[in-house]
């Protein structure tokens, strides 16, 4: 059975506003702007948290070695 979820009122204005593009470069640009804003904010998150020291150059040096990777189970 599918599960039924509702949008946010935000979500519906986002699809409502999007509901006029129709051409590719036009969804092409919407995209690129997208990324942008969500680079701006990630960056503004990564400066706080090496301005608070939650984040520094150390800990992102040992995410080298690090091996996150989810571990698969033999079938």
């Amino acid at each position: 059975m599918a599960q039924l979820t509702t949008i946010t009122p935000a979500q519906y204005e986002v699809l409502n506003m999007l509901s006029c593009i129709t051409r590719e470069d036009d969804l092409a640009e919407l995209k690129n702007v997208i990324v942008k804003f969500l680079n701006s904010r990630l960056q503004n998150e990564i400066d706080r948290l090496y301005d608070t020291g939650e984040l520094t150059d150390e800990k992102v040096a040992a995410w080298k070695h690090e091996h996150m990777r989810t571990p698969y189970k033999q079938m």
